[in-house]
C-alpha cells in the first residue's frame, strides 16, 4: 500500500487543571494528640502517589516505606531531616506526630521525622507496586485520551486505509486506558480493572503551530487555540517514544467557578509517512 497524500488522525484528550488554594501554618493553639516511634523500610526507588494537604490532592513520587510488623508497601509523603538516595534502602527509626489546629486550614494533620538511620544498603527494588495513585485520582484529576478519534484521509486507495483505521485495535489503545498527568509529566496505561500495564514520563516540548506541515489543516480544531506542543510518551525503560502526538491546547468554558480553569487537548498524529511504506 502506498500513497504521495496525506493520511491524518485525531484523537481528542480532555484535561482538567484545577487552580488550588494555599492554607497558612500557625503555631499558636496547635497541640500533639499523638506521637509514636516506628521502624520503617524504605525502598531504593520512589514511586508515583498522591499526597493531600489543605484539601488539596497533589501527584508525586512519595516514599515506598515498610512497617516492621507488615509485608505490604505503602506511600508516605515526606520524612523531615532524611536525605533520601535513590538505589539505597533504609532502615529507618522515625517518629510520627499527630498534631491538632482549628486555626489551620486542615486542623489536623501527622508529621514524620527521621531519628535514625538504622541501616544504608545498596539494592535494586523488586516486588514494589507499580504506584501508589487510587482510581479516584485517575477519573477526577487526570486527562484520559478518548479513543474515539476522528480522522481525515487523502490518498488514491482511500478505502483500503479507512478500513485499516477502523479495524486496528492498536489505534484505540487495544482496548485499554491511557491517562496523562501534566503537572508531574506522567502517563498511564491501564486495563478494565484499573490494573497499570504500563507506565511512564511525558515530556512537552514547545512548538510552533505556524511551522507544522499543511496536513494539519485537514483537520482544525473547532476552538481558540492558546498553545501547541510536541507529547513524547517516554516508557520507563526506554528513552524512545512509546507514543508521540502533536497537541493543541484550548481553554473551555470554566462555569461558575472562577477559581477552575478547564483545559481541552487535541492530540494529533499524522501517518502519512507509516503509510508510504509499501506492504504486501
Amino acid at each position: 500500500m502506498k500513497t504521495k497524500n496525506p493520511i491524518f488522525l485525531l484523537i481528542v484528550a480532555l484535561l482538567t487543571l484545577v487552580t488550588f488554594t494555599s492554607c497558612n501554618k500557625d503555631d499558636d493553639g496547635r497541640k500533639i494528640t499523638d506521637y509514636q516511634e516506628l521502624t520503617v523500610t524504605v525502598a531504593s526507588t520512589k514511586l508515583p502517589g498522591v499526597v493531600t494537604s489543605c484539601g488539596n490532592n497533589t501527584m508525586t513520587d512519595v516514599y515506598a516505606v515498610k512497617t516492621e510488623n507488615s509485608n505490604e508497601w505503602e506511600a508516605l509523603g515526606s520524612i523531615g531531616n532524611f536525605d533520601y538516595e535513590e538505589g539505597n534502602e533504609y532502615q529507618l527509626r522515625i517518629s510520627k506526630t499527630s498534631y491538632l489546629d482549628h486555626e489551620m486550614g486542615e486542623p489536623a494533620w501527622t508529621e514524620y521525622e527521621l531519628l535514625e538511620i538504622l541501616s544504608k544498603e545498596r539494592k535494586e527494588y523488586e516486588n514494589l507496586p507499580q504506584h501508589f495513585i487510587p482510581n479516584w485520582y485517575f477519573e477526577k484529576y487526570c486527562g484520559k485520551i478518548n479513543p474515539n478519534f476522528t480522522y481525515a484521509i487523502q490518498a488514491n486507495n482511500k478505502t483500503a486505509i479507512e478500513n485499516d483505521l477502523k479495524t486496528d485495535d492498536a489505534y484505540k489503545f487495544g482496548g485499554l486506558q491511557v491517562y496523562i498527568a501534566l503537572s508531574p509529566g506522567k502517563w498511564f496505561i491501564l486495563d478494565s480493572d484499573m490494573k497499570t500495564q504500563k507506565r511512564g514520563i511525558l515530556i512537552r516540548k514547545n512548538i510552533n503551530s505556524e511551522e507544522l506541515p499543511d496536513s494539519y489543516k485537514l483537520l482544525l480544531p473547532g476552538h481558540q487555540i492558546i498553545g501547541c506542543q510536541q507529547f513524547d510518551f517516554i516508557d520507563n525503560d526506554s528513552e524512545t517514544p512509546e507514543m508521540q502526538y502533536i497537541a493543541f491546547v484550548y481553554e473551555k468554558p470554566s462555569g461558575r467557578s472562577i477559581a477552575q480553569k478547564n483545559f481541552g487537548i487535541l492530540l494529533y498524529k499524522d501517518l502519512t509517512a507509516y503509510y508510504q511504506i509499501p506492504r504486501s
